[in-house]
């Protein structure tokens, strides 16, 4: 795992020793799970996205999991038998009461009917399987809104934990500048929220923000003359580096991992700067036990928050066996 060297960075290490390997904390914690690109799941190994929600429900207690966090490319070629495997596998989530939110990758707006991008966002299967009414219901753990009525595309979710409110600001990829004009209203609008940015396409594995508007189809304007998406340093300078409230940005896309740094003013006309942390977290190219195939292996990660020290624990594990892949990583968001 390539990580950047910081003093911020404090490393321990763990020996595998089970799903009971750092969950001792006397401090008082809550978790989020990330949930990195599952298309190879929904695709090809189905059982290893039931393993992974169900491990998230056997640890919901301890762990004091409030949220999952999917990263997107919930599907490998945006087809209807693939959206029903993710479907099923968020709905064991659900039974659990268990929060959660999406965001759609480059894979899940191919044409479905030729397996390619065509310059369409082509959401149609998203919406279907996850419609806004999965969400917003009476009695429904789920609260927040969302940029288009009726459309799971782009979405806000905010949660409390004790006197802590968080809001996860979900978008889609490469978003249109349109999207990222009301994400910064909301993010505005809720100054003392503590927000998560989660979109698939940002960084890579070297901590560079990506430009696949190209490789997307979604280079250059519409036929009304705007653009068609933005690219992740555009995301940058439009949403993230304007809001302070903003923890972390979280994405997948680019197989591997990578925490950076990443200092902001505390205000728009402040000398003072606060941190950041744009994280990636993908393991697609994971391979099965005993197979070729690529998969993800079971692999996600625990973000332990300690609210009162404001201090973040990262740390990978595999649903499959219950063991820890790799060091834990402390973080300091906003110090």
């Amino acid at each position: 795992m390539k990580i950047k060297k910081h003093s911020f960075l404090i490393f321990l290490i763990f020996f595998q020793a089970g799903i009971s390997f750092s969950f001792t904390d006397k401090d008082d914690f809550f978790s989020i799970i990330i949930l990195p690109d599952t298309q190879h799941y929904s695709s090809s190994f189905p059982e290893m996205f039931y393993k992974q929600m169900n491990w998230i429900v056997e640890n919901k207690k301890n762990l004091n999991i409030q949220y999952v966090v999917q990263l997107g490319d919930l599907t490998d070629n945006n087809k209807e038998y693939a959206w029903e495997v993710a479907s099923k596998s968020f709905k064991i989530l659900e039974n659990a009461d268990v929060p959660y939110s999406i965001v759609y990758g480059d894979n899940d707006m191919k044409n479905p009917d030729k397996n390619y991008y065509d310059g369409i966002r082509h959401t149609e299967l998203l919406n279907r399987y996850f419609p806004v009414s999965r969400f917003d219901k009476p009695e429904s753990w789920w609260r927040g809104g969302f940029f288009e009525a009726g459309k799971i595309d782009n979405y806000y979710s905010v949660f409390k934990y004790k006197d802590h409110e968080f809001l996860i600001m979900s978008l889609e990829i490469v978003p249109r500048s349109t999207v990222l004009n009301w994400a910064d209203n909301i993010i505005s609008q809720n100054p003392t929220e503590k927000v998560i940015v989660v979109t698939h396409d940002y960084i890579d594995k070297d901590g560079q923000r990506l430009d696949d508007l190209k490789s997307f189809g979604l280079a250059g304007r519409d036929k009304t003359d705007k653009l068609k998406g933005n690219n992740a340093e555009e995301v940058f300078d439009k949403l993230i580096k304007n809001n302070p409230n903003i923890l972390m940005v979280l994405c997948g896309h680019k197989n591997g991992e990578f925490q950076k740094e990443v200092k902001i003013k505390k205000s728009k006309n402040s000398g003072t700067s606060k941190v950041l942390y744009e994280i990636l977290s993908d393991y697609q190219d994971e391979k099965a036990k005993g197979s070729n195939e690529r998969s993800g292996n079971g692999l996600l990660r625990v973000l332990k928050y300690y609210p009162e020290k404001n201090e973040i624990s990262l740390t990978t594990v595999s649903a499959l066996t219950g063991e820890s892949k790799a060091v834990e990583v402390r973080l300091y968001p906003g110090k």
